[in-house]
């Protein structure tokens, strides 16, 4: 080794020690309200005191904290002034949907990740996804239909109907019971929003004096009405 390669590798292990360059804080920032705590954050991303600042290997430092169920993005920054720090940074995932399968009742967001066992957004219907196969909370729910599912849960929301429960019936259809306990047959999920627009005229037209068992959809021009 030439001359001037060893003073190259003494500069780097000395520039390793170098005391100015040591960790003295590092400082987590989360939402108010949040899920996850600055302990669990600092704890996946590994970061110490006393670690070489630019020695940190960033990436692997955000998809550690990116494995915690919750977050969405991680982001890391350093500071050699006026002390060597670094900040952690989230940004977390909203709870989209409650989904039972089986016995199993978890909180997932839009992208079908898991955020966490049981449910919860209380007011949120409850999707039932069948035999899907549901992982733990930081995993995604690999079923082709969830995401239909979810998409005509938001027709029904943005219809105000008040949904509890939403699933497949024994043919495959769309079915729904609202918070009243009336079952909503709509069968296939096409012209969806159009069939959710009939259940209040339907209802208005019974009035409040009798009881509504369920109401079906799958002939939109000629809804049934099932009496309790």
């Amino acid at each position: 080794m030439s001359v001037a390669a060893i003073v190259l590798v003494a500069a780097g292990a000395w520039l390793v020690q170098a005391p100015w360059f040591r960790i003295a804080r590092v400082n987590v920032n989360v939402p108010l309200e949040s899920p996850v705590t600055a302990d669990d954050v600092l704890g996946a991303a590994g970061v110490a005191r006393g670690l070489n600042l630019w020695l940190l290997n960033t990436g692997a430092i955000a998809h550690r904290i990116e494995a915690i169920p919750y977050v969405d993005v991680a982001t890391i920054d350093r500071a050699q002034v006026p002390a060597p720090s670094v900040e952690l940074n989230i940004t977390l995932r909203r709870p989209t949907a409650c989904i039972r399968a089986g016995d199993a009742v978890v909180t997932i967001d839009a992208t079908a990740r898991v955020l966490q066992t049981g449910c919860a957004l209380a007011a949120a219907a409850r999707i039932d996804a069948g035999a899907a196969t549901v992982p733990a909370p930081g995993g995604t729910i690999a079923d082709p239909d969830l995401s239909r599912l979810l998409a005509d849960a938001n027709i029904l929301a943005a219809a105000d109907l008040g949904i509890r429960t939403l699933g497949r019936d024994h043919w495959g259809g769309l079915e729904a019971v609202d918070v009243s306990g009336i079952r909503l047959r709509f069968g296939s999920d096409d012209d969806l929003a159009k069939k959710a627009a009939l259940v209040a005229p339907v209802r208005a037209g019974v009035g409040p004096s009798r009881l509504i068992r369920s109401i079906d959809l799958r002939a939109p021009g000629t809804p049934i009405v099932v009496f309790r």
